[in-house]
Order: structure tokens, then C-alpha cells, then sequence
């Protein structure tokens, strides 16, 4: 496998190679050539030193930077350092007693065991002191564009060039040029100390904590460049090792000292304003978060808890709660650190005893002291503050504040509130948008659900009999409804039938339905009477439906040995019969299923007995058809209806339903269908002979099942 290394990779890895190249190659030198005494070795081990410190500055900037460090934590890493540093200078004479009787003859005669000692006494404080460095420029760039990196730079090189001529202190005649660069970098020290505006950015906690720390810090800063004096065995040691490491110590603690006695100062001027800062930040943070909250899929009682919730933060206060407009009244809703009946009684006293405008309320700060005397309330509340809950003008709500005690609200916290409020609007807005989304989603499923079970509930296909033919249309609207017909083979030569239309739309008609389904054909097998099977079918229902929900129907038999159609009705849109080019309504009495359950139901309703002729044609439908509008709002109608099955009589059953759909659909072809359409058509084609005896017709008309 073939493993790819990126170039940032690839240059971190050199320059920790090139670092231990040079470490290397110093420890050599130390091991076979100390104490450096000539010129030319002295300025190999510096240019050693400071390539290797160079390097380990390189590679530690890596580390700081790839990560993201709290500023208070670097600061902290400061004193932990400090503390290591102060420990081995204070001590270091103390343990290197334990190895040598003689330390000051060992140090001018190092031996390898003193070397390895030295090696890593000096890499402790090196690699300390890069970190001290690296954290000081951190600093210096938090809070700061980087177009202002020239003063850091500029201080960096003057380290670099005092560092470099540490080593001219051994030769008098050159010294002054070190103490020149020296100078020059404690200047700049001191103007780069200036520069800490991320104090700023810390709350009144971190501040005080900060406070501490600087005094803690500085203290080490000042004690380590005191016992890093000539006449220590610390000095001896690093000095020894390389005047330049001696020197960038100096320097950094030097930096340290005026670092921290500024950042002191500076953060003792900031305390008073500390708790003002925190309080805005407070503000932004919570507006911003709530900001992202709104473009989030948020339930509203979620919403209205988080909306009270920052409101308490925004503007100081003890407790909050949200007065939605709902039909005229105010619902308390999502009360945060406040009774139910306490937030009610303040809302009620607010916004209807005292009126205010909606400019008043907007501005205005109320005193609370009036409440004391309502015994409803449980605490005592000193101070008041409304916004109004807007979109597009129209006033939603209210968001409420309280403060107990004492406290009082100010104009900030006013402000701040009324800003919130803007935001809570909208989101509240999005809140019930999406919650009406969620319903018309469960709406459409739950039509669905409904056109699937209609539709298995509907026959699927039209029965065959010779001399008879059958059309059968259901063309369902988008809202369900409850319109049912179905056929019975009860013999060879009686056929029943039911229309109905159940009362009510959706899954709930649907499911009706389906129940009507079961009862008629149940009862179609246990009785011949149209009369009977609806009177039972009204006793069986009772278990189901309700006060608001009822059932017509109209259930036929048809037989046709005898030419006869027995019909009963109850409730039903009329039944049409055509004969001879003349429309007649079938209008036996009766009440609908589910409208009355007593001896009243049976004693009005009604059986009547027909006799049926050549090319009789029997229509049976729902009000959809009678019901369909137009653009104008106005109705089909009945007398349309009759016109096309008069001027189309003479056509087949399934071609008659043709032309009543094409009449339907131009008339109401610019609105939407708002209830099903259900239309049955028997035609009779049967002849008699002189004798009266019947004559089936050799062809027979194949029955049909349109479902649009």
C-alpha cells in the first residue's frame, strides 16, 4: 500500500530531523572539545545552539499551532513552567552536589556523565524557554491582525541578533555590542507588552482569575532572573554550555517581568466593566445561538421552553413566560421560574387592567409593587418587562420578564429583550408553520389510507345477466368521502344492489364504509326484502355510529324472471327511471341509517315494487354529481342531470355514464371535486313474444367497471 504524506508533513518531519541533526552534532562537540576556549569553536557551538534552538522552536510553534489552546490555560502552562524553572535553579547546586564532591572543577573539566547531565539540565530550560517565547507571540497575535506582525518580527530579530553576540561578553573590547542589542530588545519588549487587547474577550471570572495568576507569574519571572546571577551554579552551568542560551533566558524573563506586571494593571482596569462585558457578550451569544435555532426542525413547546430560557440570560431576569393570542384569549405558555397561576395573574393585571398601548408596552418598565397585595401570588416580584410577539404586523403574543427582590430592569435590559423578541417571532412563526406542514403530511396519509380502503371495498368488476346492462363509475375527489355501492348474486336470476353515502369525510367515513360493506352483505343472504335488510342494517349500526354521523342508502332487488325491482330508500338521493324518453323520481319514504333507532325508523320507512319494461334504464347516484360546481359556485343540478339521460337513452349503460361525466367535468372543469361521484346504471334489454312469454336477446352486453 502506497501511503501518501502531505508537503506540511514532510516539512514538520524535516525540521525535527534537522533538530536532532544539530543536537547531535553539539553533544560531539561538548563531549570531545569542552570547555570551548578557541574563537573559531566558540562560534561553531553558538551557531549549533542557536540552529538547534531554532529548530525546536520551529517544531513546538507546530504543536501550539495545530491545536486550539484556551488563553487562560497557555497562561497557566506559564506558571507551571516557571515553577519548573524556579525549582532547578533554587536546587540545582543541591542535586548536583550528590554526583560531584567538587562541582566547580567539574564544570571546567567536564567529564561524559557531567555532559549527558548538562545536556539535559540545559534541554529542560531551552525547550521551556521556546515555549515561553511561542506562547508570548501568541499573545501578542490574539486580538491583533497580522498586518501588524511587524512589531513582533522586529523584537524577534533583535532577540535573534543579541542572542547571537552573547558570547562578545568574553571579549571586553566587543561586549558593548551585545549590551547595544540587548537594550534595544528590552525596549521593544516593552512595546510589544502594551498590545493585549484579548483581555477584552474574558469574562469578570477569567479576569479575576487572570488577576491572580499575573501576580503568581510575575513573582516567578522576577525570583528566576535573580537567582540566575552570576554567582550561581545555574549560571555556571548554562553559561558554560553557551553564552546565548544564558542571554535568551535573560531576555525572557526580562519579557515575562514587563508582560505581566502590564497584563496586571490591565486587568485591574478592566474588572469594573468586566460584568458589563459579560452581560453583552451574554447577548450576543444567546442571539446568535437562538439564531441557529430557528432554521432547526423544532417542536413548539421545545421552542417556547429555549425562548424563555435565553430570555431569563438576555436580560438578567428571574423568571419568564410567554402569553400566546389563541381565540381571543391568553394562553400561558413554556412559564420558566414562575407558578402557572402567578405568570396568569401578572399577564392579566398587565394587559387587561392596566390597557397599556402597544407603544406604552414596548417602553415601558412596570413596577411590580402594585401585586403585593393579589393573593394569588406566591413570590414577590419587584420589576416587569413586555415585548410583543409580531409577524407581518399581527401581534401573536407576548414575551414576559420578572426580576424578585430588589432588582430592577434597565433600559439595556429592555432593549435586549425587545431585540430577543424579534427573533422569537419568527421562529414561532416557523415553529407552527411546520407543525401545519406535519398535520397536512398526517392528512395525506390518512387520505391515503382511506382512498385504500374505498377502493377495496368497491366491487371489482360489474355482474353478468342475459337481457341486463350494468355501468358502474366511481371517480373519488381528493378528500375521501363515504360514497359505497356494491351488487349481490343471490341466484341466477335475482341480482341485489345497495348505493349509500356515509356521512363525514376522511379515514373515519372510510372505515364506515367498509362496516356498511359487511352488514349488506350479510344481510343480503338472509333476507329478500329491501325493507327488512335496511331495518337491521340500522340495528347493527347503532354499535358504531355516532350522534353526528349517519348513513343514506338505497338497496334494490332486481329480479328478473318476474321483471320486477323491489326498492326501499332510506334517506337516499332519489333513483332515476327512464322509459320512454321520460325521467321519473323513486322516492320511497324513509329516514337515513343511523338517524333514529326506534319503531319510528321502521314504520316510515317505505318498500316499493316496480315493474320494469323493455329499455328501461334504472340510475342510481351520489350527490356529487347533483352537487358539482362551477366557477360561478353554482350547482350541477338535477334538471342537467335528467337532460343528458333523456337525450341519451337510447345509448348503451356504459355509454350513457360517458355523456353524464363529460356534462360533470365541462361544467365544473375550473374547480376542484369536493365530493366522490358515484353513478349505477341498469339497462333492460329483454323482448316478449305474442304469447307473453320472454325472449332473451341473443347478444349480450359485457358489463363494465370504470374506476377513474
Amino acid at each position: 500500500m502506497i501511503r501518501h504524506i502531505s508537503a506540511e508533513n514532510l516539512l514538520r518531519n524535516l525540521k525535527v530531523q534537522l533538530l536532532l541533526v544539530f543536537a547531535a552534532v553539539l553533544f560531539i562537540l561538548k563531549l570531545f572539545f569542552s570547555p570551548v576556549e578557541s574563537f573559531g569553536l566558540i562560534l561553531l557551538n553558538e551557531a549549533l545552539v542557536i540552529s538547534a534552538v531554532a529548530f525546536l522552536l520551529f517544531s513546538i510553534n507546530d504543536f501550539i499551532s495545530s491545536g486550539k489552546f484556551n488563553l487562560l490555560s497557555l497562561v497557566m502552562n506559564l506558571g507551571i513552567l516557571n515553577a519548573i524553572m524556579f525549582f532547578f535553579i533554587t536546587f540545582s547546586d543541591s542535586i548536583l552536589n550528590l554526583f560531584y564532591s567538587n562541582l566547580g572543577d567539574k564544570i571546567k573539566n567536564p567529564d561524559l556523565i557531567y555532559t549527558i547531565i548538562s545536556f539535559f539540565y540545559v534541554s529542560i530550560f531551552v525547550s521551556s524557554l521556546c515555549y515561553i517565547f511561542l506562547t508570548f507571540k501568541q499573545f501578542y497575535f490574539t486580538g491583533h491582525k497580522y498586518e501588524r506582525s511587524i512589531y513582533f518580527n522586529t523584537m524577534t530579530i533583535f532577540f535573534l541578533l543579541s542572542v547571537s553576540t552573547a558570547f562578545l561578553d568574553k571579549f571586553p573590547e566587543l561586549s558593548y555590542i551585545n549590551h547595544t542589542f540587548l537594550i534595544i530588545s528590552i525596549i521593544l519588549i516593552g512595546i510589544n507588552s502594551i498590545r493585549i487587547s484579548w483581555i477584552a474577550f474574558l469574562s469578570k471570572k477569567e479576569k479575576l482569575l487572570l488577576l491572580i495568576l499575573s501576580v503568581v507569574i510575575l513573582t516567578l519571572f522576577i525570583l528566576n532572573l535573580i537567582k540566575s546571577g552570576d554567582d550561581t551554579t545555574h549560571y555556571k552551568i548554562l553559561n558554560g554550555f553557551s553564552p546565548a542560551l544564558n542571554n535568551f533566558l535573560q531576555l525572557m524573563m526580562i519579557y515575562g517581568i514587563g508582560y505581566f506586571s502590564i497584563l496586571f494593571f490591565t486587568t485591574l482596569f478592566h474588572i469594573p466593566t468586566a460584568e458589563a462585558y459579560d452581560r453583552k457578550a451574554k447577548e450576543v451569544s444567546s442571539l446568535q445561538y437562538f439564531s441557529r435555532l430557528i432554521t432547526q426542525v423544532l417542536d413548539f413547546n421545545d421552542l417556547a421552553e429555549t425562548i424563555t430560557d435565553i430570555a431569563i440570560k438576555v436580560c438578567n431576569a428571574d423568571a419568564s413566560w410567554i402569553s400566546l393570542k389563541q381565540d381571543g384569549e391568553s394562553r400561558i405558555v413554556a412559564n420558566k421560574n414562575i407558578g402557572f397561576v402567578d405568570a396568569d395573574s401578572i399577564t392579566k393585571y398587565i394587559l387587561n387592567e392596566s390597557k397599556p398601548s402597544l407603544e406604552k408596552l414596548e417602553k415601558t418598565i412596570y413596577q411590580l409593587s402594585p401585586l403585593h397585595d393579589i393573593p394569588q401570588l406566591s413570590e414577590k416580584y419587584s420589576s416587569l418587562t413586555v415585548s410583543i410577539l409580531r409577524v407581518h404586523s399581527e401581534i401573536k403574543g407576548y414575551l414576559f420578564a420578572a426580576k424578585k427582590g430588589d432588582s430592577i430592569f434597565d433600559d439595556e435590559d429592555k432593549d435586549a429583550l425587545n431585540t430577543f423578541t424579534d427573533y422569537a417571532s419568527v421562529a414561532i412563526e416557523n415553529a407552527k408553520l411546520l407543525e401545519e406542514s406535519i398535520e397536512k403530511q398526517r392528512l395525506e396519509k390518512e387520505l391515503d389510507v382511506a382512498r385504500e380502503i374505498q377502493k377495496k371495498i368497491l366491487p371489482s368488476k360489474n355482474p353478468e345477466y342475459d337481457g341486463l346492462d350494468i355501468s358502474s363509475t366511481f371517480i373519488p375527489a381528493f378528500e375521501v368521502g363515504g360514497d359505497y355501492y356494491d351488487f349481490f348474486e343471490i341466484t341466477e336470476n335475482k341480482l341485489g344492489f345497495v348505493i349509500a353515502d356515509v356521512s363525514g369525510k376522511g379515514i373515519s367515513a372510510a372505515f364506515i364504509m367498509a362496516e356498511v360493506k359487511g352488514i349488506f352483505e350479510s344481510l343480503s343472504q338472509t333476507s329478500l326484502s329491501p325493507k327488512e335488510i335496511l331495518i337491521n342494517a340500522n340495528q347493527i349500526l347503532r354499535r358504531t355510529l355516532d350522534r353526528k354521523s349517519f348513513v343514506s342508502a338505497a338497496y334494490g332487488l332486481l329480479d328478473l324472471n318476474e321483471q320486477k325491482l323491489f326498492l326501499a330508500r332510506a334517506g337516499h338521493c332519489p333513483i332515476l327511471l327512464l322509459r320512454d324518453g321520460v325521467t321519473q323520481d323513486i322516492r320511497p319514504s324513509g329516514l337515513g341509517l343511523g338517524l333514529n333507532y326506534t319503531a319510528y325508523f321502521a314504520s316510515t320507512l317505505e318498500e316499493i315494487k316496480l315493474d320494469l319494461k323493455e329499455n328501461d334504464v334504472l340510475v342510481l347516484f351520489t350527490d356529487g354529481i347533483t352537487e358539482a360546481k362551477n366557477s360561478e359556485k353554482e350547482d350541477f343540478g338535477e334538471m342537467n342531470f335528467e337532460k343528458i339521460l333523456i337525450e341519451n337513452s337510447h345509448l348503451s349503460a356504459e355509454e350513457i355514464s360517458n355523456e353524464v361525466i363529460k356534462g360533470v367535468t365541462l361544467f365544473s372543469q375550473n374547480t376542484t371535486q369536493h365530493d366522490d361521484i358515484t353513478l349505477v346504471i341498469f339497462k333492460f334489454k329483454q323482448k316478449f313474444n305474442l304469447f307473453g312469454e320472454k325472449e332473451w336477446q341473443n347478444s349480450v352486453l359485457q358489463s363494465k367497471t370504470r374506476v377513474i
